[in-house]
Parts: structure tokens; C-alpha cells; sequence
């Protein structure tokens, strides 16, 4: 039975933690900078803290359904894609969530936990020298992809070509201000800074 697995981690996915802290906070997130939920909005809207506890509780709603169904590769992969599309489109708050970078890492910390460095060692570099954290997210789960096909078998092929899909998709706007020239970036980290009206 794999139906209620599936369901059960989308319902943990749909779990938000900026909107849970936003009430301690007394905001509302989706109000604040691009209105996105995830982890980076929170951390560039509210602060380090806010941005840090966020991306704590979206890395743990990866872990947590995928630790639970361990042993099975498929059904852990299915269930950590269902906490992405929980995530994402979070049915407790009109569907309207955040990217899945955050949880696409907690399920791969449990799934395939030998890929983890080679992705952030890629989103870490890409920001550092580019600034832009979509444009890292994408590079880092292009990465995952090219891990999977090298050293893992087709489920696992199959779930990190689907993530990039998705993560491609859910950073459709990004893809957009960035053609614009319109794209934040987070120079505070960068190596080579530019000025540019935006920038963190």
C-alpha cells in the first residue's frame, strides 16, 4: 500500500515553516518580497534567524517521511516527492508554498546521502561566484541528475530528473528576471561583488 504513505508525506510537506514561525513573528511571509514561502524569501524578507529556522523545518519535512518508509528505495523516493509537492502546493495554505529546494535536500540526506556534498559543494560554488540562489538550486539539482545517471540506479535516475524538472518549473520567474537583468542577488557572499540595485 503505497497510497497512504504518498499521501501522508504531502500532508507533512504541506506543513509550512515560515507561515508556523510567521505567527510567532506576527507576519505573514507570502506578503513580504517575492511572496514566496520557502526558505530564501524568508531569510532575505524577515532575517538570518527567521531564514534559518524556515530552512531547518523544510529540510526536516524531507527527512522525516523518507526516514520513516526507510528501506524501500521506491517508496522512499515517492514519499519524499510527495513532501516536495507538499511543499510546494501545501494544501493547508491554498497551495501556495515554497520551490522544494529545502526538502528535495532532506530527502536526499536519508535517499541517497552520498550525492549531498556534491550538491551543495555546486549551490554553495554557484552562489559564491554568481550571487543568484535560483540559478544555484537549478545547477545543484542538474548535478544531482548527473550523480544519479553515473552512480545510482533508475529509480534513483528517475526521481532526480523529475526533482530537476520541478525545480526548474517552480523557478520559472527566477529563469525570467535573470533573462530581465532583474534578479536579486545575494552579494553578501559573493566573490566577485558587483554594485546592483536589489542585491542582499
Amino acid at each position: 500500500m503505497i497510497i497512504l504513505p504518498m499521501a501522508l508525506s504531502y500532508l507533512v510537506g504541506s506543513i509550512s515553516g515560515s507561515l508556523i514561525l510567521g505567527k510567532i513573528w506576527k507576519i505573514d511571509i507570502r506578503t513580504l518580497g517575492s511572496e514566496n514561502a520557502g526558505g530564501t524569501n524568508a531569510l532575505r524578507s524577515v532575517g538570518v534567524l527567521f531564514g534559518t529556522l524556515t530552512f531547518i523545518i523544510d529540510l526536516t519535512k524531507g527527512i522525516l517521511p523518507v526516514y520513516l518508509v526507510k528501506g524501500d528505495p521506491s517508496l522512499m523516493l515517492l514519499c519524499g516527492f510527495s513532501a516536495m509537492l507538499g511543499h510546494v502546493y501545501p494544501i493547508f495554505y491554498n497551495f501556495k508554498g515554497g520551490k522544494g529546494a529545502g526538502t528535495l535536500l532532506g530527502v536526499l540526506i536519508i535517499a541517497l546521502p552520498s550525492s549531498v556534498f556534491y550538491v551543495i559543494a555546486t549551490f554553495v560554488t554557484s552562489v559564491i561566484l554568481s550571487g543568484y540562489v535560483g540559478l544555484s538550486t537549478m545547477l545543484a539539482t542538474f548535478i544531482l541528475v548527473v550523480y544519479s545517471i553515473a552512480y545510482t540506479s533508475y529509480p534513483f535516475i528517475i526521481f532526480s530528473a523529475c526533482s530537476f524538472l520541478f525545480i526548474i518549473y517552480n523557478h520559472r520567474d527566477n529563469i525570467q528576471r535573470m533573462r530581465e537583468g532583474n534578479e536579486n542577488q545575494f552579494s553578501k557572499v559573493m566573490l566577485f561583488k558587483r554594485n546592483k540595485k536589489g542585491s542582499l
